[in-house]
């Protein structure tokens, strides 16, 4: 229970808290072609997609965890991509707890999260988000955030992160 408090906690975080200067800011696929942006600070780690449709990873000092891609704008990717979550969940977590999804806007886009609990492999508490937004250009872009349960710092980090996600 306490983690899904914490989840919950953390969606109202990343609607509510205001983006601070950040020092790098990444443009999904391509600066010349941006489905959406993202600001980061410079502390994170950021490993690009290989490919488009790959996902683009942040990483956090204490190991908290941002994933951001597009899929085909249609209902059959959202559907597998949805299905895809939660069957990598499944396979590589127990206990896993996830919330009905909940409609969500963020800076003009609409899409919908669900938060989740679930425990590593290692025995450790996990918190995750899931995100959908349809943007502009027809993808649906997705988001995805895990941390450990007790890494308030890369959560609140994550948060604003998370709140930066935009269109161009």
């Amino acid at each position: 229970m306490k983690n899904l408090v914490f989840a919950v906690s953390l969606l109202a975080a990343t609607l509510c808290v205001p983006t601070a200067a950040h020092a790098d800011r990444l443009a999904y696929p391509s600066a010349d072609a941006a489905s959406f942006l993202i600001d980061y600070p410079a502390s994170w780690t950021m490993t690009p997609a290989e490919e488009e449709g790959d996902y683009v990873e942040l990483a956090g000092k204490d190991g908290a965890m941002l994933f951001f891609r597009t899929i085909e704008g249609s209902e059959e990717a959202l559907l597998a991509a949805i299905q895809d979550s939660k069957d990598y969940l499944a396979q590589d977590y127990s206990n896993v707890v996830l919330s009905k999804a909940k409609d969500v806007e963020q800076h003009g886009l609409k899409g919908f999260l669900a938060t989740g609990t679930g425990t590593n492999e290692d025995g450790d508490d996990v918190n995750f988000l899931m995100a959908w937004f349809p943007l502009p250009d027809g993808t649906i872009g997705e988001l995805w955030y895990a941390a450990f349960a007790d890494d308030a710092k890369g959560a609140k980090e994550a948060a604003a992160i998370l709140n930066s996600f935009r269109a161009p």
